[in-house]
């Protein structure tokens, strides 16, 4: 009796597979119903050593140096991130903050209602056909 064994994944690894693209799907599926952005929040936390603190020490050094005049007024509309959030504030997103981008406010009026023509003045003269159906009620 000869036996043969599977080539490729076993079934464990094929599960172990299956069970961490699942957990991606749920963390993804929560973020979105809780409004958090859960992988940026756990990114922020693994990028925290040693390592991702040198990284983002770099990354502030070059963003502070090419900041346009415009953008230092400081009344400026900005978006960014905020506890895992998208915030548009020009409190909360200062320019120390990374994910902080100006934005260009476009003044608007939407869409506005046709003007309606006014009512013609009904003529005193000729009868209308509710007065008509008045008369017709009275006299009876």
């Amino acid at each position: 009796m000869h036996k043969r064994y599977q080539k490729g994944l076993s079934l464990l690894w094929t599960a172990v597979i299956v069970g961490i693209v699942t957990l991606a799907a749920m963390v993804g599926l929560m973020s979105a119903r809780y409004e958090r952005n859960y992988f940026a929040e756990g990114w922020k936390k693994l990028a925290g050593g040693d390592a991702g603190k040198a990284v983002q020490q770099v990354q502030q050094g070059v963003g502070g140096a090419v900041i346009p005049a415009a953008a230092q007024a400081g009344a400026d509309v900005r978006k960014c991130m905020v506890d895992g959030k998208v915030v548009y504030s020009n409190v909360e997103c200062g320019k120390g903050n990374p994910t902080s981008q100006q934005v260009k406010i476009h003044d608007t009026r939407g869409f506005e209602a046709p003007k309606v023509p006014a009512a013609p003045v009904p003529e005193e003269g000729a009868p209308t056909m509710r007065d008509k159906a008045i008369d017709k009620a009275v006299e009876r």
